[in-house]
């Protein structure tokens, strides 16, 4: 009896084709009771999304090396060598100190390295790079032509081409004068950072590891297409705030700044913000008759905020050695936060990594 009632609660051993017996455990399948089907349901749908999403990994990895390759190779044809001396007696027909702003500012012609960027888009107003900051492949993280839009969002999401890019271009402010006449005294240059993927602005956000990165780095150059080898010395780095509920009600419109003058936009008021607001402070000598740009991304420790780099114009007065040994950190108690930023991390310097 004993036997009997063991013999009766063993289940039958399934035989059938291993395919089949496969199938019907991950398949309903008649005979399955509710809480089988339930979860053969939930399992299945796991997989399907699982399968959309490594789809989507691969394609927005492709997109990255797509994205990646796309500025290099706009690199390899087009960046300029402003080591080439300029001939302005060819233009004047007389003898001109290619030194002196005053000179340059009377005698601008489209230079022979924008000729060919501008037969590509008529839009290219210039070239940055930050020379020597390079990445193992020995590239420089940023070297990019520079575009103008009707408006700042128009190469938000465009590249040189016109067509969609997901790191977008580096573009400069849309009501910013950059002409034969001349350039506004301040010309805010966008970028998106782009974390892991890296491109773009992305790397900018390496001014936040403190002050022996910009002493290794303080040079930007940045031409019009009117330019050749101009330089500009990095004055101020700073987080700010878009919105005035991140700040109280206080928002510092640094890329309104683009002509100075002695109302709303005052040199003095906009040099008060860019030195109380560094995270660096230095010995360089600032005036409104200096030209100015500003570098502008995304910084993401905090609520939508921006990371931002002030460089001056370089002239023969400027001894970059002095300037370098003049560059020192910054107390935090002696730099101004907007109030999101001091809410997660006090008056305090963060540093993420470029990536974050």
């Amino acid at each position: 009896m004993a036997m009997s009632n063991e013999t009766m609660n063993l289940t039958e051993k399934d035989n059938s084709n291993f395919f089949i017996r496969f199938v019907k455990y991950f398949l309903p399948w008649r005979g399955d009771g509710k809480g089988e089907i339930v979860r053969k349901i939930i399992f299945m749908f796991s997989i399907f999304l699982f399968a959309v999403s490594l789809n989507q990994l691969k394609d927005f990895l492709q997109a990255d090396e797509e994205d990646k390759s796309y500025i290099q190779e706009v690199v390899d044809t087009y960046e300029p060598d402003f080591n080439e001396d300029v001939d302005y007696t060819k233009e004047t027909g007389g003898d001109v100190d290619i030194a002196s702003p005053e000179s340059a500012e009377k005698n601008r012609e489209v230079q022979e390295w924008a000729k060919k960027l501008l037969k590509r888009n008529e839009d290219v107003v210039g070239w940055i790079k930050i020379p020597g900051f390079k990445n193992s492949s020995g590239d420089e993280y940023i070297n990019f032509p520079v575009l103008q839009g009707s408006d700042n969002n128009y190469y938000l999401y465009k590249n040189l081409d016109k067509e969609y890019y997901e790191s977008g271009s580096i573009y400069a402010d849309a009501w910013a004068t950059i002409d034969k006449d001349g350039q506004s005294d301040n010309i805010t240059i966008f970028g998106h950072h782009m974390r892991y993927v890296g491109t773009s602005f992305t790397h900018l956000a390496e001014y936040k590891k403190g002050v022996d990165f910009l002493k290794q780095y303080p040079v930007i150059e940045f031409n019009t297409i009117y330019d050749n080898n101009c330089k500009y010395v990095i004055v101020s780095c700073f987080v700010a705030n878009i919105y005035e509920n991140q700040d109280d009600g206080n928002v510092f419109v640094y890329n309104g700044y683009r002509y100075f003058d002695d109302g709303e936009y005052s040199f003095d008021g906009w040099y008060d913000e860019i030195t109380k607001r560094s995270w660096y402070s230095n010995d360089i000598e600032c005036s409104a008759d200096d030209k100015y740009i500003t570098l502008s991304t995304c910084s993401n420790e905090t609520s939508d905020l921006r990371w931002v780099i002030v460089a001056k114009k370089m002239t023969a007065d400027d001894n970059l050695d002095h300037i370098i040994e003049s560059y020192k950190d910054k107390d935090n108690k002696d730099i101004y936060f907007p109030k999101c930023w001091r809410n997660v991390y006090g008056n305090t310097k963060k540093d993420f990594g470029w990536a974050y």
